[in-house]
């Protein structure tokens, strides 16, 4: 076999090829791996940046709406209680025992400034004040 110009693989015959021909071909290979590799590293590395980002952005409007929750929680139990306060004051009860009995007290952690009859004149007015509040915010 020692003047043979093939080589036979896996059943199928290839010509021989001679040391420059595999070493180009095989820097071919190599260069258009490494071009693949770079590119494929390159669309790995966007997509963590855009990923990153769209984690940032969901934790900012998370915190917007978490804020907005809270204000919305906040006008929520106002309303309860102007509600109580009015509901008091139309069964011909005593509106100092109504708003002293739905007033939590501030030790208890509640809010004494949402029955005060001082702060609520009206309804509307209430409810005027309650949506100005949550606009400077």
């Amino acid at each position: 076999m020692k003047g043979s110009t093939s080589v036979q693989r896996a059943g199928v015959k290839r010509p021989v090829q001679s040391d420059t021909e595999s070493d180009v071909e095989y820097r071919q290979r190599r260069e258009r791996n490494n071009v693949a590799v770079k590119k494929s590293r390159a669309k790995s590395r966007a997509r963590a940046e855009m990923t990153t980002a769209k984690v940032e952005e969901l934790r900012r409007e998370n915190s917007e709406l978490e804020g907005k929750v809270s204000i919305l929680s906040k006008e929520l139990d106002l309303l309860k209680d102007l509600l109580v306060l009015r509901a008091g004051t139309k069964c011909g009860a005593d509106n100092s025992k109504q708003a002293a009995a739905s007033q939590p007290s501030p030790a208890a952690g509640g809010s004494s400034s949402a029955a005060d009859p001082n702060l609520i004149r009206q309804d509307h007015g209430y409810v005027s004040q309650v949506k100005r509040t949550h606009k400077t915010r």
